[in-house]
């Protein structure tokens, strides 16, 4: 799913859950900051492309995916949500300003 917004040129991707509240509140902290990003919950898509995804975020990103896992412009990933590591990579103050 694509939530409108700004993103400073960054490509956001989070990799979610329906039933994690982490990844409710990483979704939340997303919309609230107007950023444009894309969101997959893994546990609504077919098993096998499940799998699929997280063998491609471990390759890619060197760490066993723990959700949620926020990727960035296909550079970097946040495993987890962790509101001030998501302000300093995404390059927002404390009042979630650039």
């Amino acid at each position: 799913m694509h939530e409108d917004g700004a993103s400073a040129d960054l490509k956001l991707r989070l990799y979610a859950l329906s039933t994690c509240a982490f990844c409710r509140r990483a979704i939340e902290f997303l919309k609230s900051h107007g950023l444009a990003f894309e969101y997959i919950y893994l546990d609504k898509i077919d098993v096998e492309v499940k799998r699929a995804l997280k063998a491609e975020l471990k390759e890619q990103y060197q760490n066993l995916p723990v959700f949620p896992v926020l990727t960035i412009s296909d550079k970097q990933a946040i495993s987890g949500f962790r509101e001030g590591e998501y302000l300093k990579a995404l390059g927002l103050d404390s009042q979630g300003t650039a």
